[in-house]
């Protein structure tokens, strides 16, 4: 699945950890062709629940207890916006990683599309997992493998001609859209590889709705 792109979506996997918000972005593109109302809305659910899935299933284990999973949305913004669609998960689903006392620690996930300069690039930020499973900063092996178990669902259902779904995760620069000559085909690059970073990340590099 390539260009030309039929629709662009964005997705926000959104939670709360220490009564502070976090919303996860990742955005999405789509060869499938179909009209606006319940099509869509059933296109756009679909996308939904599959992210929904990766994090139930694979995520949650990766991070800490504290952290809450409220929804995943997703909205189309191409070639025109959407209403959000939303996918719930069970009340009071957490991450069964153990307890953290800190809320700015996050766990960065490097993406890659192949193409170069920074526009061919983004950041997914994840909660972090428990204390117990940093050590000075330094997320251990095995709250790290579940971190990559996620990124494996997230590739298998949306990453390269094996995807299982009728999207395909991709990097979207705003910037260019909105130059000269810009189009979303154009600006819009599917995305090829997912690296955790071991190391964590702070709160304070971290912008609201920050994502690819």
């Amino acid at each position: 699945m390539a260009a030309p792109w039929a629709r662009g979506a964005r997705v926000v996997i959104k939670g709360r950890i220490h009564g502070q918000a976090t919303n996860n972005v990742l955005n999405f593109a789509t060869n499938t062709v179909v009209n606006d109302g319940p099509n869509l809305e059933v296109l756009l659910l679909a996308l939904a629940q599959a992210v929904l899935a990766c994090v139930i299933d694979e995520l949650l284990p990766a991070i800490t207890n504290e952290w809450t999973f409220e929804q995943v949305t997703a909205q189309a913004f191409y070639p025109d916006h959407s209403d959000p669609v939303v996918a719930t998960p069970p009340a009071n689903t957490t991450g069964t990683n153990g307890a953290t006392s800190t809320s700015f620690a996050a766990t960065l996930v490097n993406v890659r599309t192949g193409g170069g300069g920074r526009r061919g690039q983004g950041k997914m930020f994840l909660p972090p997992p428990g204390e117990a499973a940093m050590t000075q900063s330094t997320i251990i092996q095995g709250a790290l493998d579940e971190v990559v178990a996620f990124l494996l669902c997230i590739a298998g259902k949306f990453v390269g001609a094996g995807a299982t779904e009728d999207w395909r995760y991709v990097i979207y620069s705003r910037t260019n859209d909105n130059e000269i000559g810009g189009t979303f085909d154009n600006s819009t690059r599917e995305v090829t590889q997912m690296t955790p970073n071991q190391i964590t990340a702070k709160l304070g590099s971290r912008k609201l709705r920050v994502g690819s």
